[in-house]
C-alpha cells in the first residue's frame, strides 16, 4: 500500500504541498479512505495551502469539504470490518464539530453506526454530486454499486441481530430490494464471514445462527446432556411407579 502521511514544516512552499498532495490524490483509488483522511488532516493543519486555488493538476479538487466528503463516502463503500468501524467511531469522536456543519455526512455516519434499518436507496442520501461518484473519477460506477451494496448489507446485519429465522420475501419487503438481490448479498456476506446464516430456498427461509466458540459449544452440550438425563430420570420414575401399581393389583 502507498503511504499518504505527509510531513511539513513552516518553511515548506506551496509548490511542495501541491506536488505531494497531487501525488497522494492520484493514489486514492489504491488506499481509499485512509488516504483521504491523511489529506484532510493535512489541509486542516495547513489551511493556507489552497486558499486561492482549490483545483489542482489532473482536475482534482483539494478543499476541505470535497476531501471530507470523499473520506466519509469511501468509508461507506468499503466492506464492513473492524477497521471501517474504527474510522466511523473516530469520525463521531474527533470530527463531530466538522460533521455537524455537514448534516448529510453526519446522518450517513450515524446510520452506518446504528442498529436500525436504513434506506437502501443511495439517492435518499443526496450524494450524487460527491466527487467519487462523478463520471470524471475512475471506477465511479463501481463506487455507486458498492454504496448501494453496503447499505443493503448494513440492513442484513441489523436483521441478523433481531431474527433467528425470517422469510426471504419479508427481508425483500423490509429492505425494498428484489428477493434475488437479497439472496446474492446474503451469500456474499456468508462467504466473507460477515454473517452466519443459511438459506432454505424451498421454503424461502433464512436462518441466522451465531458462530459459537468452544466454551459456548461445551456449555450448550452440557445443557443438552443434563436435559436428556433429566428426561431419562423422569421416565424411569414413571416406569417404576407403573410397575409398583401393577404389583399392587
Amino acid at each position: 500500500q502507498i503511504s499518504c502521511i505527509f510531513f511539513f514544516n513552516d518553511t515548506a512552499t506551496t509548490e511542495i504541498y501541491t506536488e505531494q498532495i497531487v501525488g497522494s490524490v492520484r493514489c486514492v483509488q489504491e488506499t481509499g479512505a485512509e488516504c483521504y483522511k491523511e489529506i484532510y488532516d493535512t489541509l486542516v493543519r495547513n489551511p493556507e495551502v489552497f486558499k486561492d486555488n482549490q483545483t489542482i493538476e489532473f482536475g482534482f479538487k483539494v478543499d476541505q469539504k470535497t476531501i471530507l466528503e470523499n473520506y466519509v463516502l469511501f468509508l461507506a463503500i468499503t466492506t464492513h470490518s473492524k477497521e471501517q468501524l474504527a474510522h466511523l467511531h473516530d469520525l463521531k469522536t474527533n470530527y463531530i464539530q466538522t460533521l455537524e456543519r455537514h448534516p448529510k455526512l453526519l446522518r450517513l455516519v450515524n446510520d452506518l453506526l446504528s442498529n436500525e434499518l436504513i434506506s437502501t436507496k443511495p439517492a435518499d442520501f443526496g450524494f450524487d454530486t460527491v466527487e467519487i461518484f462523478l463520471k470524471t473519477v475512475h471506477h465511479y460506477e463501481q463506487h455507486q454499486k458498492d454504496f448501494r451494496r453496503q447499505l443493503v448489507q448494513h440492513n442484513i446485519r441489523v436483521l441478523e441481530k433481531y431474527y433467528r429465522k425470517i422469510y426471504v420475501a419479508r427481508v425483500s419487503e423490509l429492505l425494498n430490494v428484489p428477493k434475488e438481490e437479497v439472496e446474492v448479498e446474503i451469500c456474499e456476506m456468508i462467504n466473507i464471514g460477515l454473517i452466519f446464516a443459511k438459506i432454505d430456498r424451498v421454503s424461502g427461509i433464512i436462518s441466522f445462527r451465531k458462530l459459537q466458540n468452544e466454551n459456548e459449544r461445551l456449555n450448550e452440550w452440557i445443557f443438552d446432556v443434563n436435559k436428556l438425563l433429566d428426561i431419562v430420570d423422569k421416565t424411569c420414575n414413571l416406569i417404576s411407579r407403573d410397575n409398583e401399581m401393577l404389583k399392587v393389583k
